[in-house]
């Protein structure tokens, strides 16, 4: 195939994938389906763009053979993640509503075919291009939530009304109508911006826009007053000097790990001792006050009895339940919605005594678990959650193991330990965030965070693909 031809069908596919990373969370996150369909539609297209060159390529196994991982453990990752993609694709064809089954499949499909299109059909100046659209796409939507809530109170989102429970309890939600999942996305950013600080070869105008990503991350995520994105910082804080320091002499790695450290347990005490409303949150849901003056044995009892009666505990509590009844294979893809009434947050009612359970879920309608593990779990089964968490614990490894071998020079790409502990901090916040919400239901941060831990995956003809 002619080399020029080869080009305009990459460059081609390079802007399928900014057509998709770019509006997607600005269109509410890409929730609805009238703007999920279009936006998967163009992923689909960047990936038969990518087929294409694969296949015009004059001698294709040998083209195929070069396109190979670099290592073992990369080529791994390709079978773990096909082994859960296929399991997904047989779980909704058995499901019961197959429209809600294919738009779970395809949450799981999409994130994967952007990986693929970003390691094997970037080359590094698309890369370095990409990396920095995205950081900065990041950074401007939480700079648009922060003057959102300035001027609007977050009263707007974008074009649309916003929720007023939102509206009157003072939270930011930027261009996501949830308060939590806006936080979601600014943590993205903060990932990436604590990467360009944590590299010492960080150029000053790299470090510069570090310093602002985790500006707006902290602002964003305190306005936002998202308990799940407070903590899912703290996280952050505390893995970051562990995850982003190889390119530090071991000896200053010590001390910096050290005063990382030291300066996240103060700021996490003055915070704890102070009045803020974000704060204030964090007492009411977990009943702070009632927790310090109860005797120390009633304590753990008082805390489980407050997150069991919380609306996101019903939600999980109901559906772990509901995961009891198909419990290797789960309860079907997209099925949670359709068979949320059905199963209360508390096993003590009696049919037959007709004696309703304590805690009942018909007062409110749960489209997602808040809990992207438990969903995973519930509509999956113990099936699906072990073939998804084998690629995701590859992934991590592959990255841990780029980013230390970046950080001695031996790898080509972008400033790829940057981009490699960027992915690292991702896949640590969307995986803890995801224990108490709902993030990666949301497809634009899916997307988002598939790009971002994919951008450092670099093959063996990254320089000339």
């Amino acid at each position: 195939m002619d080399r020029s031809v080869d080009r305009l069908l990459s460059w081609a596919g390079l802007a399928c994938l900014l057509l998709v990373l770019l509006p997607a969370p600005w269109l509410f996150g890409a929730w609805e389906m009238w703007w999920f369909w279009p936006l998967f539609a163009v992923i689909s297209l960047g990936a038969l763009l990518f087929g294409a060159r694969i296949l015009l390529r004059g001698e294709w196994p040998r083209a195929a053979r070069r396109q190979l991982p670099s290592s073992p453990l990369l080529g791994t990752l390709n079978v773990a993640a096909a082994l859960f993609l296929l399991y997904a694709a047989v779980r909704m064809l058995q499901a019961e509503v197959r429209m809600d089954a294919e738009r779970s499949f395809l949450l799981f499909l999409s994130p994967v075919l952007l990986g693929i299109q970003i390691a094997y059909g970037c080359t590094a100046a698309q890369r370095r291009l990409l990396l920095t659209a995205l950081l900065l796409n990041i950074g401007l939507l939480g700079l648009y939530g922060l003057l959102n809530h300035a001027v609007t109170g977050s009263a707007r989102v974008m074009w649309a009304n916003a929720f007023p429970q939102y509206v009157q309890e003072g939270r930011a939600s930027g261009s996501y109508y949830c308060p939590d999942h806006f936080a979601g996305a600014v943590e993205l950013g903060f990932c990436g911006g604590l990467a360009l600080l944590l590299d010492r070869r960080t150029r000053w105008p790299w470090r510069l826009a570090g310093i602002g990503l985790v500006a707006v991350g902290v602002i964003g995520v305190i306005l936002s007053k998202s308990r799940g994105g407070g903590l899912t910082l703290m996280v952050l804080l505390a893995a970051a000097p562990v995850v982003g320091l190889h390119s530090w002499q071991p000896r200053r790695r010590r001390w910096i790990r050290v005063a990382a450290f030291s300066a996240a347990a103060a700021a996490l005490v003055l915070f704890a001792l102070s009045g803020a409303p974000y704060m204030t949150r964090f007492k009411a849901y977990f009943r702070l006050d009632r927790l310090r003056d109860a005797p120390p044995d009633k304590r753990l009892a008082i805390l489980s009895d407050t997150l069991q009666h919380s609306s996101r505990g019903r939600m999980i509590s109901g559906a772990l339940r509901a995961w009891t009844t198909q419990p290797v294979f789960g309860i079907g893809p997209g099925m949670h919605q359709h068979l949320w009434p059905r199963f209360a947050a508390s096993p003590d009612g009696d049919v037959e005594k007709g004696i309703w359970p304590t805690r009942t879920n018909e007062h409110f309608h749960s489209y997602e678990v808040h809990s992207d593990w438990v969903q995973l779990l519930q509509e999956y089964g113990l099936v699906g959650l072990a073939l998804l968490l084998a690629p995701a614990g590859l992934l991590f490894a592959a990255l841990w193991r780029l980013a230390r071998r970046a950080a001695d020079g031996r790898t080509p790409g972008p400033p790829l330990h940057a981009a490699a502990v960027t992915g690292l901090l991702a896949l640590i916040a969307m995986a803890f965030h995801s224990l108490g919400d709902f993030n990666l239901q949301m497809p634009a941060t899916t997307w988002m965070l598939a790009a971002l831990v994919s951008l450092p995956l670099v093959p063996r003809t990254a320089r000339d693909t």
